[in-house]
């Protein structure tokens, strides 16, 4: 709890938000997440299901109480990411994987690889990478300035250990950078649960608008979303950050 605590603290002074949000944080099992999508939602299923991967992160073993009992162990998170570079580039939310001393990622076709991070950022947004035996399919990012409040969009979330939910909702606030005008954040209509961590939102094309990050405790109903040009700038500082 203590580190939810300071991941609150550290979200509602980055964006001033008044509300903070809930690292809606997973504790479900990897296979769970996989199971067949169901949904009537006229989006490209195919694409989005082969750059949807899911995270398994362990943390090192560590002293804890539980009924009364203390031991020795270790603690297990899981989450969802999406695909950004056919190169095996990941973007998950930060609570998910932070301190983990393993990361494990989960393809669509069920093949599990151990990811190594790449880069923190302060927003709750991380990027790993998989080294793939073969290209993969990236997502498209869609431009997240253009975002107008009101448009309809798609989540993708697997809480709890039921089968993969698809959401709709619309996006009734966005939230820019103090040092700059770009969009960072989305504010949705969109109810989620402990254990939707890293899914994506999408618009009605099947483009990648942001990633699912946490929901506002005074208001269950409202739920939040890092936007994609946060997420590409933290792509481009990495690439930078290689060429240097």
């Amino acid at each position: 709890m203590r580190k939810r605590s300071v991941l609150y603290i550290i979200l509602s002074l980055f964006w001033c938000l008044g509300n903070t949000p809930y690292a809606a944080q997973s504790f479900t099992d990897p296979e769970i997440l996989v199971s067949p999508v169901q949904s009537s939602n006229n989006i490209p299923r195919q694409n989005l299901e082969t750059t949807l991967v899911d995270i398994k992160a362990v943390d090192s073993p560590a002293f804890h109480t539980e009924n009364g009992k203390s031991g020795l162990g270790s603690e297990e998170r899981y989450g969802q990411g999406i695909i950004i570079d056919s190169t095996g580039i990941i973007a998950t939310n930060r609570h998910i994987i932070e301190n983990a001393q393993h990361i494990y990622v989960m393809l669509a076709g069920g093949k599990i690889f151990e990811a190594t991070l790449l880069r923190n950022s302060n927003a709750d947004l991380c990027l790993i990478k998989i080294n793939a035996p073969l290209p993969l399919r990236a997502v498209s990012l869609a431009d997240s300035s253009e975002i107008q409040t009101g448009i309809n969009v798609i989540a993708f979330a697997n809480a709890g250990f039921n089968p993969q939910r698809i959401l709709d909702g619309q996006i009734i606030k966005v939230f820019k950078g103090k040092s700059s005008n770009s969009v960072e954040l989305l504010e949705m209509n969109i109810p989620l649960k402990p254990g939707d961590s890293g899914g994506p939102v999408l618009n009605e094309e099947g483009s990648l608008l942001g990633l699912i990050m946490g929901k506002q405790l005074s208001d269950p109903s409202k739920s939040y979303a890092i936007a994609s040009n946060k997420i590409q700038q933290e792509y481009f500082k990495y690439r930078n950050s290689i060429l240097d």
